[in-house]
């Protein structure tokens, strides 16, 4: 259940639209790709980085892509 939610949030975080795709009696978000959010995706990739390759603690990376997020909001004025 935790990793569906992980997906889900991170499909919703990179990308500014998703489609609801029913095959069967399954159905799935599928983003779609002109719509990635590419300063969310560096970010990302960067605290992924930061706490797999150099053991960083997930508080110092979390404040930091905060802090990081904030500048990027106050120097563009976009939130996406």
């Amino acid at each position: 259940m935790i990793p569906n939610l992980a997906l889900w949030f991170a499909i919703h975080t990179l990308f500014g639209r998703v489609e609801h795709v029913r095959i069967g009696g399954a159905g799935f978000d599928l983003p779609v790709l002109a719509t990635l959010n590419l300063p969310a995706l560096v970010l990302a990739a960067t605290a992924a980085i930061a706490v797999f390759r150099f053991k960083i603690g997930m508080i110092p990376v979390l404040l930091a892509c905060s802090a990081l997020g904030i500048l990027y909001y106050l120097v563009t004025g976009q939130v996406r």
